[in-house]
């Protein structure tokens, strides 16, 4: 074996001491790297060198206690390789009505829209109840440079405050923030009416905007469930949800119906939309699902095969049936 000489040793044994000092300014004394690197005498480099060498030397080992009891951290790492997600948030719910579960997913999504948002950013909405509960639980006392605008326009009949005009709305006064309106019905007769609604410069301008979102907000609706805001809407007759029920729609995101597979070119309905097309939301830089309940959970599932969504909000019982129901239908 090749002797170390007492000058390699000495010089080993300095090497070990400042990746030492280093790993304690740091981690014991709560040094940033710029304060290390003055008092040391050394670049903000060679501290960020250091201590990845601290840490491969085993001087610095890292261990992380989770005070979480319960496995759905481990669901949660399984949906985002399962569905190659960004990230998936459960929320734990034991709670019996659809509209206490709602509350707690919006809940959920406010927090989590908080910790992304940037200023200079877009921020384009659907609609929904889910989503019209979202701005009530924002906390924020400062105003944003951000601007939040809808992604189709309005539906139907149904309650002013479902509608993504008027979430957008909500999520800037919340936010401090600027907002744009689409002046336009969600949903048309036919393609021709579409075409003259989006001949308008100032429809246009939105629509355009729209498909350069930093971050899209969405519910995934179940247009076959007697809950769903699109039959609740009046836009679609009980005959034509039995029609999109033979010709196989499970799910709905952002108005759109796709197939079990997250397909929905097959569609006639989706071409009457006034808003951003499918293939544009899987172009978001940042699309966020919020959704939940069992009842839901082959509408979610499309929308996951079908690449529309980045991350998913969802509570821990829908997340768990749609790993079995997609474990059970691959085999």
């Amino acid at each position: 074996m090749k002797k170390i000489s007492g000058d390699k040793m000495r010089d080993r044994q300095r090497d070990i001491r400042l990746l030492v000092r280093v790993a304690q300014m740091y981690y014991e004394e709560g040094a940033n790297q710029a304060e290390i690197a003055e008092k040391l005498g050394i670049s903000k480099a060679t501290t960020s060198r250091i201590l990845t060498e601290a840490r491969e030397e085993g001087i610095v080992t890292i261990t992380v206690n989770n005070p979480i009891t319960h496995g759905y951290i481990g669901i949660e790492k399984e949906m985002e390789i399962r569905f190659g997600l960004k990230e998936v948030i459960l929320i734990e719910t034991n709670a019996e009505k659809p509209e206490d579960l709602r509350k707690e997913l919006a809940k959920a999504g406010a927090k989590y829209l908080q910790r992304v948002i940037k200023t200079g950013q877009t921020i384009g909405v659907s609609m929904g109840h889910l989503l019209k509960e979202l701005p009530s639980f924002v906390e924020n006392y400062r105003t944003n440079k951000i601007t939040f605008i809808p992604l189709l326009g309005g539906i139907g009949q149904t309650n002013i405050e479902l509608h993504p005009n008027q979430i957008a709305l909500e999520l800037a006064k919340k936010f401090k923030a600027e907002y744009k309106l689409l002046h336009a019905p969600a949903i048309v007769d036919n393609f021709q009416v579409k075409e003259l609604f989006t001949k308008d410069r100032y429809v246009q301008s939105i629509l355009e905007m729209g498909e350069k979102v930093d971050i899209g907000l969405f519910g995934i609706g179940s247009p076959l469930i007697n809950t769903s805001t699109l039959l609740e809407s009046g836009y679609y007759s009980a005959e034509e949800i039995e029609t999109l029920r033979r010709e196989g729609a499970v799910g709905d995101i952002c108005s759109q119906f796709v197939d079990a597979y997250g397909n929905g070119e097959q569609f006639e309905f989706n071409k009457r939309i006034i808003g951003i097309p499918l293939e544009k939301i899987r172009e978001i830089p940042l699309a966020i699902g919020i959704a939940g309940h069992l009842e839901r959970k082959e509408a979610i599932l499309s929308v996951l095969r079908g690449n529309y969504i980045d991350v998913l909000i969802i509570d821990q019982l829908t997340a768990k049936a749609i790993i079995e129901l997609d474990k059970k239908q691959r085999k």
